[in-house]
């Protein structure tokens, strides 16, 4: 998904050596990292999902020790804020698993850094204590490294080393001292990778610069900004998590799997609370380590988590891409448990804590019932382009519109996938776009223009070359849009693809070539021969003007009971029936076609507009088969 598809795509062609280039000019480890991980993992969806998975697992078990390790008497109360951790609705991006397995990497990373500094310091024995700290300094550089915006966990450092000795009955100078001098080889890491980055790094990302960031801060407007984004952040990150993510999926999904996500959280808050009651029983709290710390500490954890984020310019939000409130997760169940235990008192506190752990359940499944709508209708499409073009001419640019909700958003989104379909392990030959409100000028003006991609490799785009592709709805079949046939957009659902599908030309597609077949290392196994496989092979013939192989395609398609899911689909076999003289079926299929009166209508009045005016077919025939009574 998104990102991970020029991830994929420079493994693929320029291996090892491609994923160093592309994060040379903003995050050279991860690039080591990632060449690492596909090493391992290859290209199998499966092992990524089970990779970023098992560093989640990871990451809560983390949480429990570094919670266990501050408030070992409150069992309760720690079991409940590492459940919220773990079921956090402010990031859904799990399924996002080859793109955000670096994020949930460098969490863990940091989790476990923490957790070893505050048994490095509760340690007996000197041994332990050197080597608990050293551990933990290695893994703090390790996330740093990963993703610098977390370096707001030092902070978290600090907070945490000052509340363990503040425990201990120090008085407050005597505690400071006790705290800087224990966070010296942390904070020695952090500061020296801050000067670096600022003064030595040249980012060749403008979204990641220091000098970027710097800039926003210094003038009047950008320091304005900084501080209301931030205000809006803490609450998003917070408190709005828990709600508008739950609105947005418990709305969406269909209702067997809201149902099951239902079962799934109510299921998740009895065993939670059974573990609760049972745990009672045995916990001895201690008057000192009270749920207000909990709330004081998660406040402060949000806080300075959120601000490196807001100093770069990136906001939390809950469409799309929901990754910047991650970073604040352990400060979030901090403060949200510390409200459960602190706040509330019997039955309504309980009640508190089902509805947190309901509302981060639900949205959890709802997001994989997203991303698994989501790459089914986009598995299909491409494996649908795959059976109508054989080969695509290079220097092609496709332009893709998928259905509402399952939108592309990037062009990588269009130019990964194809050229991993059509150039495996070979050079970038075809390019993509998606759709944009001004994709019409560049049409027009059949611009060309190159797109840097992470300024390590070139897309060229072509205007004057395309290919417009078309899915009106999850159903419908993907359409090569002719911009020589209007019957196929004007029935197209969405106004700006019926606007620019004359731009589209079919003949950059090569029926006579070998067909390719999509790795199904990737895309999986081939689809069932369902309409969409017929139609797409209709209009290939269509293409080449082989109207009995139309035909032939048609019987077969019929004969299996299969029928279009748009009445337009049923247009290469009419056509193929009217240039083969088959009347008595022409009659047929245009009276399938007439079923859907407000494609008929649109057909038929198109036809009418157009009279007379040159067509690269027998419009005249067709109009008479199929409107005329």
């Amino acid at each position: 998904y998104r990102d991970d598809w020029y991830l994929l795509w420079g493994f693929e062609s320029k291996g090892a050596q491609g994923l160093l280039s592309l994060f040379q000019g903003d995050r050279p480890f991860v690039g080591w990292l990632y060449a690492l991980d596909f090493s391992l993992a290859g290209v199998s969806p499966l092992a990524w999902h089970l990779y970023a998975l098992g560093i989640k697992m990871v990451s809560a078990l983390a949480m429990l020790w570094l919670l266990r390790s501050l408030w070992e008497n409150r069992r309760v109360e720690t079991f409940i804020v590492t459940l919220l951790f773990v079921v956090y609705p402010g990031f859904y991006q799990q399924p996002n698993a080859l793109t955000y397995k670096q994020l949930l990497l460098a969490y863990a990373a940091s989790l476990l850094s923490l957790a070893l500094t505050v048994n490095a310091v509760k340690a007996q024995k000197i041994t332990y204590k050197i080597v608990f700290s050293a551990l933990a300094v290695s893994l703090g550089a390790f996330y740093i490294l990963i993703y610098e915006a977390l370096v707001g966990m030092e902070a978290v450092r600090i907070f945490l080393l000052g509340y363990l000795f503040l425990r201990r009955g120090k008085r407050w100078k005597e505690n400071l001292r006790l705290t800087l001098m224990s966070a010296i080889p942390y904070l020695a890491f952090a500061l020296s990778f801050v000067v670096w980055r600022v003064f030595f790094f040249d980012s060749t990302r403008k979204a990641v610069s220091a000098e970027n960031m710097l800039g926003n801060l210094t003038s009047l407007h950008g320091l304005l900004t900084f501080l209301i984004e931030t205000g809006k952040d803490l609450l998003e990150t917070s408190f709005f998590a828990w709600t508008i993510p739950f609105q947005q999926y418990s709305t969406q999904m269909p209702y067997r799997e809201l149902g099951l996500s239902l079962a799934l959280a109510l299921a998740v808050t009895a065993a939670a609370g059974g573990h609760s009651f049972f745990a009672r029983k045995h916990a001895a709290a201690s008057e000192e380590e009270t749920p207000r710390d909990f709330l004081a500490l998660g406040a402060l954890i949000v806080f300075v988590t959120t601000l490196p984020v807001t100093a770069s310019g990136r906001n939390a939000h809950f469409w799309g891409w929901d990754r910047y409130t991650y970073q604040s997760v352990l400060g979030v169940a901090l403060l949200m448990g510390g409200l459960a235990f602190y706040a509330f008192k019997g039955g309504l506190r309980w009640a508190f804590i089902s509805a947190l752990l309901v509302s981060g359940v639900v949205t959890q499944f709802g997001s994989a019932v997203y991303y698994r709508d989501y790459w089914k209708v986009e598995r299909e499409a491409w494996w649908q382009l795959a059976w109508r073009a054989p080969q695509i001419e290079d220097g092609t640019t496709l332009i893709v519109a998928l259905p509402g909700g399952f939108g592309l958003a990037e062009e990588y989104e269009v130019w990964g996938p194809v050229n991993l379909i059509y150039q495996p392990g070979g050079a970038l030959r075809l390019s993509g776009q998606v759709m944009f409100d001004d994709i019409w000028m560049e049409l027009l003006a059949r611009s060309q223009e190159n797109r840097l991609v992470r300024n390590t490799f070139t897309v060229k785009r072509d205007y004057g070359r395309v290919i417009v592709l078309s899915q009106s709805a999850p159903y419908a079949c993907l359409h090569a849009l002719d911009g020589k046939r209007f019957d196929q957009a004007v029935t197209e659902a969405r106004p700006d693809v019926r606007f620019i599908a004359k731009y589209s030309d079919v003949g950059l597609i090569l029926p006579a070539e070998n067909g390719v077949v999509p790795p199904a290392e990737v895309f999986g196994a081939e689809p069932p021969h369902t309409w969409c496989y017929f139609y797409q092979k209709m209009d290939l013939a269509r293409q080449s003007e082989d109207w009995r192989a139309v035909a032939a395609l048609g019987k077969e398609a019929q004969k299996l009971g299969l029928n279009a899911a748009s009445a337009t689909e049923w247009m290469p076999l009419l056509e193929a029936y009217v240039q083969l003289g088959d009347l008595q079926n022409a009659k047929r299929v245009a009276r399938l076609i007439r079923e859907d009166k407000y494609s008929f209508n649109k057909l038929c009045s198109q036809y009418e507009a157009l009279e007379g005016q040159p067509a690269a077919y027998d419009r005249a025939a067709v109009y008479e088969a199929l409107c005329r009574k």
